[in-house]
């Protein structure tokens, strides 16, 4: 079955970078999916492992942002930082595109097998990405029209600290420590 929405977070340095548009929701958006950087150790909160075999192409909501993923590695830019090997890839999982950032194993190298063709498979939390330095030439955009935004308010002295709240709009202002997760419906491309 296909994915119908997709939950991301909006960090406050995005939301910055973007000028603290008001945002609300019915209104579309383009932006990359990006998974963050994970690590080959499937230990850690935020994870990756190759495959040479292909798999069901899938990404599954594991938790808020918090993304189960498999699917064939579509583009990939590999890259040697401080004498050791990482890579920047976009993932096709079902029919969206996330963007990884896959670090090295404990000797500096990527495990064999992280480039196009194979398979990857992880874990990571997607953070919608609409304004970037364009860094990497690797990530896919996708449109979305954002449907809900679910607030983590984490503001010391707030009352409300701890706690969820739900709305329909973002007001046009910095959120320094709030987490803020956008619920968005994915558009479909025409036949």
């Amino acid at each position: 079955m296909a994915l119908t929405e997709i939950e991301f977070e909006l960090t406050a340095g995005q939301f910055e970078a973007m000028g603290y548009p008001a945002l609300r929701q019915g209104q579309p958006l383009t932006l990359v999916l990006d998974g963050g950087l994970l690590f080959p150790d499937a230990g850690a909160e935020s994870w990756f492992t190759v495959q040479k075999e292909p798999v069901t192409s899938l990404l599954e909501q594991v938790g808020p942002a918090l993304y189960a993923f498999q699917g064939q590695i579509k583009a990939a830019e590999l890259f040697k930082d401080a004498g050791e090997e990482n890579a920047i890839l976009t993932v096709q999982c079902g029919e969206l595109p996330l963007r990884v950032a896959c670090a090295p194993q404990a000797d500096g190298t990527l495990p064999f097998g992280t480039w196009e063709t194979r398979t990857l498979a992880g874990m990571g939390r997607i953070t919608g990405i609409v304004e970037e330095a364009f860094t990497s030439a690797i990530g896919t955009p996708v449109n979305v029209t954002i449907w809900r935004f679910r607030r983590l308010i984490l503001t010391p002295g707030d009352l409300l600290f701890g706690q969820w709240r739900e709305s329909a709009e973002l007001p046009p202002q910095p959120f320094a420590n709030d987490r803020i997760y956008v619920t968005a419906r994915i558009h479909r491309a025409r036949a």
